[in-house]
């Protein structure tokens, strides 16, 4: 991690870790060994969020929360294949699949976050990338 003299972290860093991060959604394809360190690089990146919230720009948040769904999809695709049952939207729900992997809603998704749902809507949290609304909100990196 590059920091200046008075120990701030640089936007290089910032950079330096979104491209760790694609190198290793780019590895994932062959082989789901790389998600331990893919996991430690998304650590990274959110406690450089954490720290310095201005290093990173809207693109640069799309842009993990796509390298964080291709992520999740190629490693899961390294899993043995399992059918699985649709469930219909509820009310109030917009999308009948993830919004950032598009695994589609069955019966994995069995757990709400806490923090961003709210008594009117449940934010389901997707067993595959862990997407819920506090990522696609902006609250959280990913």
């Amino acid at each position: 991690m590059l920091k200046t003299a008075v120990g701030k972290v640089t936007r290089a860093a910032v950079d330096e870790e979104i491209e760790h991060l694609r190198q290793f959604v780019i590895a994932a394809r062959s082989s789901a060994d790389v998600e331990t360190q893919a996991t430690g690089c998304l650590d990274s990146l959110n406690r450089l969020y954490e720290e310095d919230k201005t290093l990173f720009s809207e693109e640069d948040v799309r842009w993990i929360n796509v390298l964080r769904g291709y992520l999740a999809v190629r490693t899961a695709e390294h899993q043995p294949r399992k059918a699985h049952t649709k469930k219909a939207k509820r009310k109030g729900d917009q999308l009948d699949h993830c919004w950032r992997c598009l695994t589609p809603i069955d019966e994995r998704f069995t757990d709400n976050c806490t923090t961003c749902s709210a008594k009117p809507y449940q934010w389901r949290i997707c067993p595959v990338c862990k997407a819920c609304g506090c990522q696609r909100a902006g609250t959280v990196l990913v």
